[in-house]
């Protein structure tokens, strides 16, 4: 693990993807595809379309990123589909990374908590795969709760809408 002297020096920033510092876009595209659960044109596509990115420099280096971004009309209807459950103007929080280094001390959480408070009266979900144990340990400390799943058409992989408690009627 990465040694942190000051967590105090962690800096977080929330901004529309436009703007964004030059090289930062490619910097936080490049973080969302070691993860390589998208394909890097998807990554691309969906962030330069973004409603919101956040991101963490520890000394001028983004460590970790985040998103809400709009759910693909595809999506929606998917997952209506499968589950009843309508989408329609809701922002989807994704592509969630953070270097190994610092895996385990709470930045993810924190990022995940500050793209919340921004997402201002929109309601927000996050699509967490059946078995990606760490990705539904955060969503479950950044008090979050599954209220469905479906079945992706692309992969044949069972994913979990998840939402914050406070907003599930």
């Amino acid at each position: 693990m990465k040694h942190v002297e000051n967590m105090a020096d962690l800096a977080y920033y929330f901004s529309p993807p436009d703007r964004l510092e030059p090289g930062e876009m490619e910097t936080i595209c490049r973080l969302v595809e070691t993860v390589g659960s998208v394909r890097p044109e998807w990554v691309r596509f969906n962030l330069k379309r973004a409603f919101l990115i956040g991101y963490v420099l520890d000394k001028n280096e983004i460590i970790a990123c985040s998103s809400l971004k709009e759910p693909r009309p595809e999506l929606i209807q998917a997952v209506k589909e499968q589950t009843g459950l309508d989408l329609g103007g809701y922002l989807e929080r994704g592509y969630t990374s953070v270097k190994p280094g610092y895996r385990g001390l709470g930045i993810a959480t924190m990022l995940l908590s500050g793209l919340t408070a921004r997402a201002g009266e929109r309601r927000i979900y996050s699509i967490i795969g059946q078995d990606n144990i760490g990705g539904q340990k955060i969503a479950l400390n950044n008090r979050t709760r599954q209220v469905a799943v479906y079945e992706s058409e692309k992969t044949g992989k069972k994913l979990g809408i998840w939402m914050p408690e406070w907003m599930i009627e």
